[in-house]
């Protein structure tokens, strides 16, 4: 299993979402998508979906 985190620069903030990818299921699971205003806040908010799910591991992934 893979908590995959997306992170994205915007004017206003960050913009972050995140999906689990299960052995068990062919589709993805999606996460909310959130804006924080710092860098830091959206990452803690990564580490504490993570954590709530299980997962002491993330992917983070940023688009190009």
């Amino acid at each position: 299993a893979r908590f995959i985190g997306t992170i994205e620069r915007f004017d206003n903030g960050w913009r972050v979402s995140f999906r689990l990818r299960l052995p068990s299921e062919v589709f993805a699971q999606h996460g909310k998508m959130e804006v924080f205003a710092t860098e830091l806040e959206a990452m803690k908010s990564f580490h504490n979906e993570a954590a709530a799910r299980g997962f002491s591991s993330i992917e983070i992934q940023r688009p190009s």
